[in-house]
């Protein structure tokens, strides 16, 4: 995959999950914004490609999932969603978090 090809993706997917060595390459074309960890799954990242913001999450070794965000409100609010429900896993609530939605 290309940049293009999955700045593309996301423009028309929103979501888009990928291999680990496939983001391993083209980690490089995006700027880290900010970086959580979730201590449940790796790390949660922001990134800035060009115009475009994206979430990049964890949910298994060999993947990661992509995810467009449109401005740093909805990174804002993006984060603390997530953050919370790694929160109330540790808490022992059963839920799962959902990277595909």
């Amino acid at each position: 995959m290309t940049i293009e090809e999955l700045r593309d993706r996301l423009d028309t997917e929103g979501i888009v999950p990928i291999p680990v060595a496939v983001w391993s390459d083209l980690a490089f074309e995006f700027e880290e914004v900010e970086r959580h960890p979730t201590f449940v799954a790796g790390e949660l990242l922001i990134v800035r490609g060009g115009a475009r913001l994206a979430a990049v999450e964890a949910p298994s070794s060999g993947e990661r999932v992509i995810r467009r965000l449109a401005d740093a409100e909805e990174v804002r609010r993006f984060v603390k969603q997530r953050l919370d429900q790694y929160e109330r896993m540790w808490d022992g609530c059963g839920c799962r978090v959902d990277y595909y939605s």
